[in-house]
């Protein structure tokens, strides 16, 4: 998660001037879109069968309650777009004032029962440090793309370093974990440029552009897999089970985004006209020469 909202934020530079219509639309409106009706699908899977029982009326506060503390992969989309919000608010203030008081929400752990509130602390400085040190990373890609070598070293180094912490316990200290979340994010944006050399690496490009694709549709995948399973009561190394359930809800998700694209289904991944505030199109933005980490985060982020 700290490599989601931290990529995200990474390409907040090009729109936060927007108007607020165009804004409005792309960082809050699209997000919302794709919240209510997945949550519908979800809805539908997991209390289908009650709402006979339950009556209408107590279905729709079921729903509701559902918009407000959206299940599975929803909750971030939710969040996003709330940092979104609330960076376009702040963006006169001071960046170190906004990474301090993000700082302090993230070690602090505060907890108000508030979900949506309580989600935002969690992250919110990762986000953040995209936004802030956008330069920064993308000087890391390139910096790897320069120095090979020395990129696979850190790599190698961060893999045994990460694991010893993991094993040890350490990162159960906020502090540690934190320290251990960005040096991750970086490893992560190091990989990217890296691999975005090789040609076997473009169905992660794929992924990475189309990501509102996977996060939509992995989903219901996985839970109809993890049902079969339980089901068919057989005796799979949970191991290999776990790695399969990954690969095949992710590919179910990219099949249906292929099926639906092109027919009058597209709407489950692309926003239609009548979900869109009249006038709120902005002509596209640049995009910088370090284009893995461009990759990864363009559609959720950008």
């Amino acid at each position: 998660m700290p490599d989601f909202f931290l990529i995200s934020g990474l390409f907040l530079s090009r729109v936060i001037d927007r108007p607020w219509r165009s804004y409005l639309d792309t960082k809050v409106l699209h997000y919302f879109y794709f919240i209510a009706l997945w949550s519908i699908f979800i809805y539908l899977w997991n209390w289908g069968n009650l709402i006979p029982e339950m009556g209408v009326l107590k279905s729709l506060k079921l729903f509701a309650y559902i918009i407000y503390r959206p299940e599975a992969m929803l909750w971030f989309i939710q969040t996003l777009a709330l940092y979104f919000v609330v960076t376009r608010l702040l963006r006169f203030v001071p960046s170190a004032l906004l990474l301090l008081f993000a700082l302090w929400l993230r070690l602090s752990e505060y907890h108000t029962g508030i979900y949506p509130i309580d989600w935002f602390g969690e992250f919110y400085l990762f986000f953040l440090c995209g936004y802030v040190f956008a330069n920064f990373w993308f000087a890391v890609a390139d910096f790897a793309l320069q120095r090979k070598v020395l990129a696979w070293g850190f790599l190698g180094a961060w893999v045994v370093f990460n694991q010893m912490l993991v094993a040890s316990g350490a990162t159960a200290f906020p502090v540690v974990l934190l320290a251990t979340g960005m040096i991750g994010i970086t490893a992560v944006v190091v990989l990217s440029s890296l691999i975005n050399q090789f040609s076997w690496a473009q169905g992660f490009r794929y992924l990475g552009k189309n990501s509102i694709v996977v996060y939509l549709g992995f989903y219901l995948p996985l839970q109809w897999m993890g049902w079969w399973y339980a089901q068919a009561q057989t005796s799979i190394n949970h191991h290999l089970l776990g790695a399969a359930m990954v690969v095949l809800s992710l590919g179910a998700a990219v099949l249906l985004h292929v099926a639906t694209r092109k027919t009058a289904l597209r709407f489950l991944f692309e926003r239609p006209d009548w979900a869109r505030i009249a006038g709120s199109k902005s002509p596209a933005s640049p995009t910088h020469k370090a284009q893995a980490p461009v990759a990864a985060g363009s559609e959720l982020g950008g």
